[in-house]
């Protein structure tokens, strides 16, 4: 189920992106999703690309800002 505008994010990406706007770590994440540390930053990297942010915060802000979560 696609939203308005969810920028190419996968499911997964998603999921990801939610537990970064809740403040979780890449560990913590890892642990929630039951994937590798290196999974996450897999997705890290490509949730940053999609959204052409650099960090964290700033991924969190605009899929909040274009209710992506």
């Amino acid at each position: 189920t696609s939203k308005k505008n969810d920028f190419g994010l996968t499911h997964r990406e998603i999921e990801v992106l939610k537990l970064i706007a809740q403040g979780y770590t890449n560990n913590e994440i890892s642990g929630v999703l039951f994937i590798s540390p290196h999974t996450v930053k897999s997705h890290m990297i490509n949730i940053f690309n999609k959204l052409n942010v650099n960090d964290r915060t700033q991924a969190a802000v605009l899929a909040t800002q274009k209710d992506i979560i």
